[in-house]
């Protein structure tokens, strides 16, 4: 199925796409209000060529993505502190329903086992949320 060109995502080379198959950890760049940066340590996976994140309802990177959709990631190489992928794109997508599944899959990719989930959280809360890249810029070495 063709999205449209809005959320279709910017192209990644095999070595980018290579790196990001493995579980590094990103950190994501939002805006808050009046212009207030926030940056965060997220989970991530490439789904059909968008960046999939997942967060709990009330936290404010979610806050931020809902009010302004534009993000940056930094992936770095967990190995290598200078050798990194960024990625410059929009949230264009959030999806409570599939929230408790995608934070399990996530926790299989960087843990090796389901979600266990703080007493401040329940599946109900999570939130995926899809990133379309615009830019992705190679750091790798």
């Amino acid at each position: 199925m063709d999205r449209p060109a809005e959320q279709r995502p910017a192209g990644y080379t095999d070595r980018v796409r290579a790196f990001l198959g493995k579980p590094h950890v990103a950190v994501l760049a939002t805006v808050g209000p009046g212009g207030r940066l926030q940056a965060t340590p997220v989970w991530f996976l490439v789904e059909d060529g968008q960046i999939l994140i997942n967060t709990s309802r009330g936290r404010a990177k979610l806050r931020n993505m809902e009010a302004n959709p534009r993000v940056a990631l930094t992936i770095v190489d967990q190995n290598d502190p200078y050798a990194y992928v960024e990625i410059q794109g929009r949230a264009v997508r959030f999806d409570p329903q599939r929230g408790a599944r995608d934070i399990d899959r996530l926790s299989l990719r960087y843990r090796g086992k389901p979600f266990t989930y703080p007493p401040t959280d329940r599946p109900a809360n999570r939130v995926s949320v899809f990133i379309v890249p615009d830019r992705i810029i190679d750091h790798l070495r």
